[in-house]
């Protein structure tokens, strides 16, 4: 609430001869308010006024369904009784009041008290263009050192309801040379509101360039929208005293119904400003290459920058590509000197002892994590026993693929090895695994292991 206080105050600073935003009031019946001091001097506080009252809308231009926030400061002396909660039921006709909020009694320089009320307000639907008043409003007070009794009324607010709002703002105000300002206009207009958009299209913002632009349409409750996206740049730098602006965009609008059959098809528009927006170019960092730069021919570099941004960026990219493929090239050469020992075959008698050993400890548990864990090692297990039938190493055999495996293993077995692997496979890679059918693979592969146990 503070910091809302000292905005409005500032602000207060600037428009306080406005008459929409000066007071006055009342005491005991009299018409007279109080003089302001001469120039040069200051109010003692029995001089000052005992109770002032601002007030800010938030724009003074409305459109249908747009509603108007209407916020009341008032500040009084030390000393003086004030009721503001009457306030919330306070008329303000022609406009609707939607909602009221009044603040929390502050203390400000340990002089003055204040509190903020503020009022959303609205226009009934059928309200036509043109120019409607927040009428003045009262607050009586009691002055307990004086033995007074008063009322401070605040000053009336001039609201124009129009067909056409535009609001304008950029994503930044403070830009390098050939940065991208992104320029954005909300227009929001009646139903029987049409935009002209020639102009809008055909632009100069010098001494911005425009790149490129934007037009989107939409609908906002009761209104149109039209959105409308600048993208600026900057290429050349003024004189030290200039000043950089986004200029002021006319924009035109006319209602169609109001001039059908117009003699040779004239339209008589109406013309809506927007504020021109100030831009801060920093002239202090040096100048580098930017869109659209070839126009206006090659840019010189240092011979210290040429290296830099060029041999520089080669070398660490050389670099890199060293560290990359060297680990790949000594590998290799190590491989050729020091070939790797390959780990001899396992008796098949063996590979088939682990394989049953596997079996035989098998419990279904219903956890789906360890059953297939399980059913993983009796997995590589068969494989290693298969290629122990050929002499092939445990860990080649489980490195090879099955359809490769079936071609090592002896024609007896081809038939049952290529059942079993394949439904292995397919309840390892599945979704989920079935109970029965895991059981059948495993009599399968205690079948195929009789005639090796047999043989042992």
């Amino acid at each position: 609430m503070k910091r809302l206080f000292f905005a409005v105050l500032t602000t207060s600073a600037l428009m306080c001869l406005h008459p929409d935003y000066v007071s006055a009031y009342t005491e005991s019946g009299t018409k007279t308010a109080p003089e302001p001091a001469p120039p040069g001097e200051i109010l003692t506080p029995s001089e000052q006024k005992p109770i002032e009252i601002w007030t800010f809308p938030s724009a003074h231009r409305l459109v249908t369904g747009k509603a108007l926030i209407l916020t009341v400061q008032v500040i009084w002396r030390l000393g003086i009784n004030v009721q503001l909660d009457d306030l919330a039921g306070v008329d303000l006709s022609p406009f609707i009041v939607d909602h009221v909020s009044i603040g929390e009694r502050q203390i400000f320089d340990n002089e003055r008290d204040f509190r903020v009320v503020q009022y959303i307000l609205s226009l009934p639907e059928d309200s036509k263009e043109g120019k409607y008043t927040v009428p003045s409003f009262g607050v009586p007070f009691v002055d307990e050192v004086e033995q007074k009794e008063g009322l401070a009324t605040s000053s009336p607010i001039s609201v124009k309801k129009v067909p056409v709002v535009i609001t304008g703002n950029v994503d930044r105000d403070v830009i390098d040379i050939g940065d991208v300002i992104h320029y954005n206009i909300t227009i929001l207009h009646e139903e029987d509101t049409e935009i002209l958009l020639k102009n809008l299209k055909e632009v100069d913002f010098k001494p911005f360039v425009l790149l490129h632009s934007t037009f989107q349409h939409g609908k906002a409750s009761r209104l149109r929208k039209l959105t409308i996206d600048y993208y600026l740049s900057i290429y050349e730098m003024g004189g030290p005293k200039r000043k950089y602006e986004i200029p002021s965009l006319s924009v035109f609008h006319y209602k169609p119904d109001q001039h059908k059959g117009g003699k040779g098809g004239m339209i008589e528009t109406t013309e809506v400003r927007t504020q021109p927006i100030p831009v801060a170019v920093n002239k202090l960092l040096k100048t580098v290459d930017i869109p659209l730069e070839g126009q206006k021919g090659p840019m010189l570099y240092k011979r210290s920058e040429l290296y830099f941004q060029g041999y520089f960026v080669l070398f660490l990219g050389a670099s890199l590509l060293v560290l990359l493929v060297a680990p790949m090239g000594l590998r290799r050469v190590r491989d050729s000197l020091f070939p790797p020992v390959e780990e001899p075959s396992r008796a098949p008698e063996l590979a088939a002892d682990e394989l049953l050993s596997l079996l035989s400890s098998l419990r279904f548990t219903g956890e789906e994590a360890q059953d297939r864990k399980h059913l993983e090692g009796i997995d590589k297990a068969l494989r290693a026993y298969l290629g122990s039938l050929s002499d092939l190493p445990a860990d080649r055999a489980l490195a090879i693929t099955t359809s490769e495996m079936l071609t090592r293993v002896p024609p007896g077995l081809v038939p049952p090895s290529k059942e079993i692997l394949r439904g292995l496979d397919v309840m390892l890679f599945g979704e989920k695994i079935e109970k029965n059918k895991a059981e059948e693979l495993i009599t399968r592969i205690e079948k195929m292991l009789r005639p090796a146990e047999e043989n042992t």
